[in-house]
C-alpha cells in the first residue's frame, strides 16, 4: 500500500513541508538495524518543527507505534495505532491516515500546537488519499467487499459517504475553488479511467473520461494536469492537460518517470534507473532540460 514520502502540493507553488500520497512504487526511506530488521520510518518535520515518525510494533503484528516530538515543550509522545501511518500536513493540523487491516482504517487529526489528538475517524476499505479544504476533510478509499470506490467527507463534525463507482480506485483528490476533483483508475485493466468533479453540495456534476490511468492531479493555472500510473503494470509515460473551463484535453508522452515537483512553469521528472532528471515545460509541452543526478538523490 502507501509509502511515506514528501511531495510538492497538488497546487503548483503552494509550499507544504509534509505531504504524502499513495504510490505502488517504492518511495521514501526506512531505517533498519544491523540485522536488517525494520526500525523506524523516515522522520518528517511539520512547519512548527514537530517531528513525526513511526515504528512497527513487531513483525507479526499490523500495529505501529506513532511517535511525535513536541518541539515547543521538548517531549516525545507515542501511541499505538492500527496499520502503517501516512502523514499529511495542512494549515492548522497534521492528519495521520492509518491503513488498519485493509477492511477498515482510521484517520487521526492532530493539532500542531502540542501536538494533540483532536479527533479520530473510522473509514471502511483501503485508504487511498486525504485532502483538506476550508476545514472540510476528504478521504478516498476502495472497499474490496463491495467493489466500491468511496469518498468520505467530514464537515462540521459529521461524516458523509459518497459512492463513486465500481472496479475503480479513487487515486487522488484536488480541491479548486468550490469544486472537488477525484481521479478514478481501474483496479484491473480496462475502464473506468476518469476524473469526477463534485460541487459544493457533494454531487458529481461533471466527468472527464480519460485515455490514461490517472494517478495524481495537479493544478497549473486554469488547467488540470493528470499524471498517468497504470496500477497493473506500473507504467507512467503520459500526462494529460484538461482545461478546467472548456474541458478540452491534450495528451503528451513523457519519459517513464516519477514526478518530483510541479510548479506553475514546469514539471520535474526523475527516471530512477538511469538517475536522470527531466524538466518539462508546461508552455512548450516538451522536455527543456536533462541532467544526471547523484545516486543518493531521493525522490520526494
Amino acid at each position: 500500500m502507501a509509502k511515506m514520502y514528501q511531495l510538492s502540493s497538488r497546487t503548483a507553488e503552494k509550499n507544504q513541508s509534509l505531504y504524502v500520497s499513495r504510490d505502488p512504487e517504492v518511495a521514501g526511506s526506512i531505517v533498519r538495524n544491523e540485522e536488517g530488521a525494520f526500525a523506524y520510518s523516515e522522520v518528517f518535520m511539520d512547519k512548527q518543527k514537530n517531528y513525526w515518525f513511526s515504528k512497527k510494533v513487531d513483525d507479526q503484528s499490523r500495529d505501529h507505534k506513532l511517535f511525535t516530538f513536541d518541539h515547543k515543550n521538548g517531549c516525545l509522545k507515542s501511541q499505538v495505532i492500527k496499520g502503517q501511518p501516512n502523514f499529511y500536513e495542512f494549515e492548522s493540523s497534521v492528519v495521520v491516515a492509518c491503513e488498519g487491516d485493509g477492511s477498515k482504517g482510521s484517520v487521526l487529526i492532530f493539532s500542531k500546537d502540542g501536538p494533540e489528538l483532536v479527533k479520530e475517524w473510522k473509514v471502511n476499505g483501503f485508504l487511498w488519499e486525504v485532502e483538506m479544504n476550508q476545514d472540510v476533510l476528504y478521504i478516498s478509499s476502495y472497499i474490496v467487499e463491495e467493489d466500491q470506490a468511496v469518498l468520505y467527507i467530514i464537515r462540521n463534525g459529521k461524516k458523509k459517504r459518497i459512492n463513486l463507482g465500481s472496479n475503480m480506485a479513487p487515486t487522488d483528490i484536488l480541491c479548486h475553488e468550490d469544486l472537488v476533483y477525484v481521479s478514478g483508475a481501474p483496479v484491473l485493466n480496462g475502464d473506468p479511467k476518469k476524473i469526477m468533479v463534485l460541487n459544493d453540495k457533494d454531487k458529481v456534476v461533471t466527468e472527464y473520461k480519460l485515455s490514461i490511468s490517472p494517478r495524481a492531479l495537479y493544478q497549473v493555472d486554469d488547467q488540470l494536469l493528470v499524471y498517468e500510473l497504470d496500477l497493473a503494470t506500473g507504467k507512467s509515460e503520459r500526462i494529460v492537460y484538461i482545461d478546467m473551463k472548456t474541458g478540452e484535453q491534450k495528451e503528451h508522452d513523457i519519459p517513464h518517470s516519477k514526478i518530483v515537483e510541479c510548479t506553475d512553469d514546469s514539471l520535474s521528472l526523475l527516471e530512477q534507473n538511469s538517475k536522470t532528471l527531466y524538466t518539462w515545460d508546461h508552455c512548450k509541452c516538451r522536455i527543456v532540460n536533462t541532467q544526471k543526478v547523484a545516486d543518493q538523490t531521493q525522490v520526494i
